[in-house]
């Protein structure tokens, strides 16, 4: 799942759900455990060797897979490719014959006898010579030696057929000073080693690691600890900066939910890449951690970028954890069948993310509105008349090319929903409340049936309820966002002439050696680029004072366009190399000229809201 630069990308459904799943017969209930070992210290052309001392056999012949699909990814990804040299041995270490089923899976012959199994993973980040298709980063894995090591467990870690729920323990040799960042608790732990124990596969695989030089910080919130670990290469971002950026937003969070959360630890594992060639980043969440792949860069300019990741992450606490499919808690690992409900997995936790941002002040009501038009925006360029349920249940495959409007109309059916909702109750119930009321409803260990959701939230709330499902999420009908956004004062304006401040009519392009924008063209300045004085080839360094940092620069612009005056004083810092080819920073200074320009999708506030309008808005977005 790989989305180009400045696109944030996330991911779904780690849940660990085990009360539903089916226990084979041929599982053995004395005790019998997956004993996993690695050694961090011996790392050979960046791959590691992995050790398994098996649980009970009781057939002649078994099965040995790696996951085909994760949870989460909505990608075929085949992490068996980067496994190699597997081989199966008897207690006397005599070999046991094996054949490769498919990419992913090993028969192994004679499985009565087996004791051991060994093969070597590699990296998905850097292994090239591996063909097929890339593998989102937080999904994925890196071995490097002495360094980092990025550990989702469901790629280094397998299952035998109908044996995902016997125990796993898994053992770690790690180098001198590092530690595991985790949401697991280790069995034990030493200057050298960590032992893990989980229940099963499906909890082992809802726990990334990332083992590094620690640089952690904890925090302690509505009852629960916060773990945020920090691997940046170039020292640009610590831990304890990030943490008091997430605090803010957890706080919120906490009261958001209700004002306690409902777990007792939560790992923030992010690692942040010097790669000046990088091309995608985002985050997977799991059900107590979320791993994070960013572009290094201060912890000021990933401000805002890690509150709208982490917010967006840290709420599948709620959902999949405590609300979830019988695809999502027994899910195959190699044949997985895909619920219909990416609407509520997806769409309503990006809602609450934005939406709790901009109920407790952590974003000005412009800037969510901001936040909305773009998700409009992007949602009018994909398939909107493909009914949403139909688009989540083959997303895999025939739909895969939508998968990334679940972040767009996903959320904007959350707006719709939570405002209707509010309308029928006069205020006093919205999403929040549902989500609780399903979350009480179902809970961690049980799950519901695809078929019956809509039904069991009507019966929750109230029967016009059934209707929007069936016209706007089971039906091809466009939302009807003007009417619902009118309801509480905001005008939906399919285009629009808006007056705005703009760079100059410059043609903007990008460095890739200096990782900064630059000016391309000056064919088509307008009078203020004109007195601006742009030379083509000048590269953006600051805008009236903010650093252009990659992480920033969309934030700056939107900023810059809607709240620059006419005639306020407007300086531009660039990159201009002299005639001995040496660059120089120019400061370039003028009055702000608004444009008129042409926009799609405009939200603006009404401008004489009725009382009862500005009543449901203060409902909406007030606490």
């Amino acid at each position: 799942m790989q989305k180009a630069l400045m696109v944030l990308t996330f991911g779904l459904l780690m849940a660990s759900c085990t009360k539903n799943a089916v226990v084979n017969s041929s599982q053995s209930s004395n005790g019998s455990t997956y004993q996993y070992s690695v050694d961090l210290t011996k790392v050979e052309n960046d791959k590691l060797e992995v050790t398994l001392i098996s649980p009970k056999i009781t057939t002649d012949e078994i099965t040995f897979r790696l996951p085909k699909t994760v949870p989460g990814t909505y990608s075929t990804d085949d992490y068996g490719r980067y496994l190699s040299d597997f081989k199966a041995f008897d207690s006397k270490g005599n070999h046991l014959i094996t054949n490769k089923l498919d990419v992913n899976s090993y028969t192994i012959k004679d499985a009565k006898k087996l004791h051991k199994i060994s093969y070597k993973i590699d990296d998905t980040w850097d292994s090239p010579e591996i063909k097929g298709t890339k593998i989102f980063e937080p999904t994925g894995s890196d071995i490097v030696a002495g360094k980092e090591f990025s550990i989702n467990t469901h790629c280094f870690f397998g299952y035998f057929d109908g044996m995902k729920q016997v125990p796993y323990q898994v053992t770690f040799t790690k180098p001198s000073g590092f530690y595991g960042a985790t949401s697991m608790v280790a069995k034990s732990s030493t200057a050298t080693t960590d032992v893990f124990e989980m229940n099963n596969y499906m909890d082992l695989v809802d726990a990334p690691i990332l083992y590094t030089q620690p640089d952690t910080t904890v925090l302690k919130i509505g009852g629960a600890d916060i773990l945020v670990s920090v691997f940046s290469p170039n020292k640009k971002a610590t831990s304890k900066e990030i943490a008091a950026n997430v605090n803010t937003l957890l706080e919120a969070q906490k009261e958001y939910l209700g004002g306690k959360l409902p777990i007792k630890k939560y790992a923030f594992l992010i690692v942040l890449s010097d790669n000046p060639n990088l091309t995608s980043y985002g985050a997977l969440e799991h059900s107590y951690s979320s791993f994070y792949y960013l572009p290094e860069a201060t912890s000021e300019a990933l401000s805002q970028t890690v509150k709208d990741v982490a917010s967006h992450e840290f709420f599948h606490i709620v959902t999949p954890l405590n609300i979830h499919s019988e695809e999502i808690g027994n899910f195959d690992y190699n044949d997985p069948k895909m619920s219909k409900h990416l609407w509520m997995y997806e769409g309503l936790t990006e809602y609450a993310a934005g939406h709790m941002q901009a109920k407790y002040n952590l974003i000005t009501l412009p800037k969510y509105l901001d936040m909305l038009r773009q998700k409009i925006s992007t949602m009018k360029s994909m398939k909107d008349n493909l009914p949403f349920t139909e688009m989540s249940a083959n997303v895999l495959d025939k739909y895969k090319n939508q998968y990334m409007n679940v972040y767009n109309k996903g959320a904007l059916i959350g707006v719709c929903l939570d405002i209707k909702l509010r309308q029928l109750s006069g205020g006093k119930y919205g999403t929040q409340n549902l989500m609780q009321d399903l979350s009480k409803t179902y809970g961690k260990e049980q799950s519901f049936k695809d078929d019956e959701l809509f039904d069991k939230i009507t019966a929750l709330t109230y029967p016009e309820i059934r209707q929007f499902f069936a016209t706007y999420v089971e039906g091809k009908d466009p939302l009807p966002l003007a009417e619902i956004l009118q309801s509480v004062g905001i005008d939906y304006l399919p285009e629009a002439t808006v007056k705005q401040a703009s760079l100059g009519g410059i043609s903007i392009g990008f460095n890739q050696a200096t990782n900064r924008l630059k000016v391309s063209s000056i064919d088509k300045v307008n009078d203020f680029g004109k007195q601006m004085g742009y030379k083509a080839n000048d590269e953006l360094v600051s805008v009236n004072g903010e650093a252009m940092e990659m992480m920033k620069i969309q934030s700056i612009m939107s900023e810059f366009g809607t709240k620059t005056k006419e005639g306020d004083t407007v300086t531009v810092e660039v990159a201009r190399k002299n005639a001995e080819g040496k660059e120089e920073i120019i400061k370039l200074s003028a009055p702000a000229i608004l444009v008129e320009t042409k926009q799609k999708n405009v939200l603006r506030l009404t401008e004489n809201p009725t009382a009862e309008q500005l009543k449901l808005r203060n409902a909406w977005l007030k606490p």
